[in-house]
């Protein structure tokens, strides 16, 4: 089972890895070639399409993987729910944008919304896909997609002159493309469902708890980024988005890999033994992704920031090392058992425990801490949640935290990657700044190799 999620992770990566590799290069290439302001008001672009795509696609997507393809529904009921959500989404999300938000014009707007419905669009057909187990098929439009993309970003910075306009024009006919790709690839599974006759029904119920939570959990995890538009210039804006930006492929990896383990263990449902012992092993091998790669973001942060973004973010360095501390507990997907068992309504508590402390906190520590204090305010609130979502695991599948995780085994991969870096930082390369983040890079490489096995089956291959 293992060998298979790996395998259809590694598909799902792929179709994500090459457009988040180039969406980054394009925000490296627009941090140094933009000013401050215009690079902000750029990146608020995504911001907005990053939190409203979860809003307008209100739990589909995690309902689809949980419960099934879209396509095994009534065409009839599938618009009508489409069509709802929105329906009822787009109007707050288009009152946020254009009443409260003026460093847009009435275009870009306009674009952002249609820019916004497609993404959604294409965020559905996704997990069609996934929850099909057709990760192949993603690859082929994403590669376009990114080329497409990377393309006329290149050409608007370095050819035509910087526009927003122009980027926006450009970004919507580009998504609508890819939308239009993946609806033609997967046309042979839809007339294989249209064949069959199925009563299949929306669990609505389920579905508004999954919307309701996925709702607040953007919000709560993006809420910073929210407020912060509203009370920031964008050039400060830009200091604060670098700071708490993801590198691309600790987010890929960890959604994807989260996507499939719930598609694997919906098809356990019977089996709670089996659910957990996959939790526990999908677990372990994700901290050998995620565990030398907290060390080497929260120790090397200043040299990360000043490489990607250039010395003019220096103050977003400290925000980086801050965020990077969510790393070692992102090892796995609390939610997955919970959603299992249709406690909906327990994981939306645990959203609203995470707004709610991270709201809490933020008044507490940014008087004292300014911006650091936001982004310290988000990682203790999406802590705190986790917890909380543990105990229920444990109440709900009457079972405890060493089940769930190889503790003895997680400290340990914990104490020797940080131990590594810290090694090469401090006592070994000390003289040249880069040299010691491409040797640490390096050895940060060789411990997930490590970590993965993949070495050992090299070795007993040759």
């Amino acid at each position: 089972m293992q060998s298979k999620i790996v395998s259809n992770t590694v598909s799902l990566v792929i179709s994500k890895l090459i457009p988040a590799l180039l969406l980054t290069i394009i925000i490296i290439a627009y941090s140094r070639g933009l000013n401050k302001s215009d690079y902000g008001i750029y990146q608020t672009v995504w911001s907005f399409v990053n939190v409203f795509i979860v809003i307008t696609t209100f739990g589909l997507p995690r309902y689809i993987m949980t419960f099934g393809t879209i396509y095994s529904y009534h065409k009839t009921e599938v618009i009508k729910i489409l069509s709802l959500t929105f329906l009822l989404t787009l109007i707050p999300v288009s009152i946020y944008l254009f009443f409260y938000y003026e460093y847009f014009d009435l275009a870009s707007k306009v674009l952002v919304i249609i820019l916004l419905i497609s993404q959604s669009l294409y965020l559905i057909q996704e997990a069609n896909t996934i929850s099909l187990l057709s990760n192949r098929m993603l690859v082929k439009s994403n590669i376009i997609y990114a080329a497409l993309l990377f393309a006329a970003h290149i050409i608007i910075l370095y050819v035509t002159g910087y526009s927003l306009i122009h980027c926006l024009i450009a970004i919507v006919i580009i998504s609508v493309l890819r939308n239009l790709l993946v609806w033609q690839l997967s046309s042979s599974i839809r007339l294989n469902y249209s064949a069959k006759i199925t009563e299949a029904v929306f669990n609505k119920a389920e579905l508004f708890w999954f919307g309701l939570n996925d709702t607040l959990q953007i919000a709560s995890k993006w809420f910073d980024k929210l407020l912060l538009l509203l009370l920031l210039p964008p050039a400060q804006y830009a200091i604060y988005f670098n700071g708490t930006y993801e590198i691309p492929l600790i987010g890929i990896a960890l959604v994807s890999f989260q996507s499939i383990i719930t598609a694997a263990s919906a098809q356990m449902s019977d089996d709670f033994k089996k659910q957990i012992k996959l939790f526990n092993e999908s677990s372990y091998f994700m901290s050998g992704i995620l565990f030398p790669l907290f060390a080497l973001t929260f120790i090397y942060s200043n040299e990360i920031i000043n490489l990607f973004f250039s010395s003019r973010y220096h103050e977003s360095a400290i925000l980086f090392a801050i965020s990077s501390t969510l790393l070692p507990m992102r090892i796995c997907s609390y939610t997955v058992l919970l959603q299992l068992k249709q406690k909906g309504k327990t994981i939306f508590a645990g959203s609203v425990l995470d707004f709610v402390s991270a709201v809490t906190l933020m008044i507490i520590l940014y008087p004292v801490l300014k911006l650091p204090g936001i982004a310290l305010a988000v990682v203790i609130a999406t802590y705190i949640q986790a917890g909380f979502y543990l105990y229920h695991i444990c109440k709900l599948y009457s079972t405890g935290i060493g089940d769930l995780f190889p503790l003895q085994k997680l400290l340990l991969r914990l104490i020797i990657s940080s131990g590594l870096i810290l090694l090469i930082k401090f006592f070994i390369f000390t003289g040249n700044h880069n040299y010691s983040l491409m040797v640490a890079i390096t050895a940060t490489g060789l411990l997930m190799l490590y970590y993965s096995d993949w070495l050992k089956a090299i070795r007993k291959k040759a």
